[in-house]
């Protein structure tokens, strides 16, 4: 199936300024803790900006916020609203490919805005970018990107800075123990330039097959995931790596990977599970691209922002018995 974006020039949303309304949607799941939305709104007063509520946001219908054609309209809304400058999820959960097939893709093109979430919102990200060539940001939703001075450092720097991200770097280490899995684990050494896609990697298998499957084709791939099982992720990429969806990368980055342990399925034992960071040692070790285990992205407590489509360096270097990781968003994603 051809999925190439690449005929399709990239197309870089304007920044957030103090004054611009950002239009907060549910295209996924209900809010599960409706407080936070008032949380959220508040921290998007103290930026200066001004939240939109879609018509829709509180609709409920089992694990979907609403039906679908009522979601999608929030969406294509929005999009078609001059006064709305960007575009933000209230949580993920399930449902926003279900969307898909009813986006006015024509509009989206014309109106060209931000667009963030994480998680099951991968579904729009990473369709919206290549039916359009938009940037969009694979960051935190209204509810999450005030959760830590990490996640909202990176939100402001990647829709309210016109310049580009630079050098990601890390969240503070606690005052009690060690962080595991450590940020920057090296698989694969080695130094590359290209574009970054990714996100989710539950969802990146859902769209396989899709006119919306993922395009991974000389670029850095990024994914990570929640509460799956070792057994699971090893599934999804071995259905990726059947697709030929590695073969082509200039670079891996495997987040956190929160909760992804053996659990519900009772496959505790060694000889029928792995550790997540054994299985993609196991399988990305010795590759032909740099891979890189631990950063902190999707549904990681504290996260980066990173905007598909941006040319991006990766450096994964041993040196005098330690390594060194480098990432770093050379290009902004708005203008």
């Amino acid at each position: 199936m051809n999925t190439s974006s690449e005929s399709l020039p990239l197309v870089k949303p304007s920044l957030l300024k103090r004054g611009d309304k950002i239009g907060i949607v549910a295209p996924s799941s209900p809010s599960f803790e409706e407080g936070k939305l008032d949380f959220a709104l508040k921290r998007f007063s103290e930026l200066g900006l001004v939240p939109v509520l879609g018509e829709h946001v509180f609709d409920s219908l089992g694990d979907l916020a609403g039906c679908d054609k009522d979601r999608a309209h929030d969406l294509n809304r929005f999009f078609e609203d001059k006064e709305i400058k960007a575009i933000m999820a209230i949580r993920g959960g399930n449902g926003s490919a279900r969307l898909l097939a009813m986006l006015d893709w024509d509009l989206i093109r014309a109106n060209p805005k931000i667009i963030m979430g994480y998680s099951d919102i991968t579904a729009l990200l990473l369709a919206i970018h290549q039916k359009t060539g938009l940037v969009t940001f694979h960051g935190p939703t209204a509810s999450s990107f005030f959760e830590s001075p990490y996640t909202h450092e990176y939100f402001l720097k990647a829709v309210m800075d016109k310049n580009p991200i630079g050098e990601i770097g890390d969240p503070k280490p606690k005052e009690w123990g060690p962080d595991y899995p450590p940020t920057r684990i090296i698989f694969t050494p080695g130094r590359t330039e290209a574009p970054i896609i990714g996100g989710c990697l539950t969802l990146i298998k859902q769209l396989m097959g899709t006119p919306f499957e993922i395009d991974t084709r000389e670029k850095i791939l990024f994914i990570e995931d929640v509460s799956e099982e070792p057994h699971s992720i090893d599934r999804m990429i071995t259905q990726l790596d059947l697709a030929g969806k590695f073969d082509h990368i200039r670079g891996l980055i495997i987040g956190e990977c929160v909760g992804c342990k053996p659990g519900a399925s009772k496959r505790e034992r060694m000889t029928l599970n792995m550790s997540i960071e054994r299985i993609f040692q196991k399988r990305f070790s010795n590759f032909h691209a740099p891979v890189i285990y631990g950063m902190r992205l999707g549904h990681s407590n504290e996260k980066m922002t990173l905007p598909l489509g941006v040319k991006a360096r990766l450096i994964a270097e041993f040196s005098a018995g330690s390594s060194n990781v480098v990432l770093n968003i050379m290009e902004a994603g708005v203008c």
